[in-house]
């Protein structure tokens, strides 16, 4: 036996498929109270569960037209916030997960990348001017002048993967000088 409640309910909608704004703002009022708990209840989440709501109310008019059956209202917008919220917390999860990794790495930077002392430097510069003039280049505009392998690449008129090489090759170079004057200091 239907209740007036849900007659009413089923004028709102059919008359909110029609068009009627002053509809869709009843059925708004009528079911977000409804729809904040069951958001919030999934998310556990105070201040993103009115956004969540929101984005559900803006699917809800967009797609109002494809439900057939009025009657079936309180189920369909309950599911579509519902499925809005596991969307939320499955992208937040995702997000959290790459914040973390990012610390990680940062942090893991940060412990690997003291300043060197000035011998160590004075090791690189020296290292730098023993290269091969074509490595030398390469690594000076992209390390000293901060410019990319594109960049590089147009400015010496040479293909991308001869710069890549080049640039390879020079920090292989400059890695076997200072690991071995870092061994040289140890063996001091």
């Amino acid at each position: 036996m239907k209740t007036s409640d849900h007659i009413i309910e089923e004028w709102l909608v059919i008359n909110c498929q029609s068009g009627d704004r002053k509809a869709f703002e009843l059925l708004v009022k009528r079911w977000n109270p409804k729809m904040l708990g069951r958001v919030y209840y999934t998310t556990k989440d105070a201040s993103a569960t009115p956004d969540i709501v929101q984005d559900a109310w803006i699917t809800i008019i967009k797609k109002i037209k494809t439900l057939r059956d009025p009657r079936a209202f309180q189920g369909w917008s309950l599911r579509i916030a519902t499925r809005m919220a596991v969307d939320w917390i499955r992208s937040n999860q995702v997000n959290r997960k790459r914040e973390d990794i990012r610390k990680t790495a940062q942090a893991e930077f940060a412990e690997h990348s003291q300043r060197p002392d000035e011998g160590t430097l004075d090791a690189l510069k020296r290292a730098i001017d023993k290269l091969p003039e074509e490595q030398k280049m390469v690594i000076q505009l992209f390390y000293q002048e901060n410019l990319s392998i594109l960049t590089i690449s147009g400015l010496l008129k040479l293909p991308v993967g001869t710069i890549k090489s080049r640039l390879f090759r020079g920090r292989e170079y400059l890695k076997g000088m200072l690991e071995n004057k870092l061994y040289q200091d140890e063996k001091e």
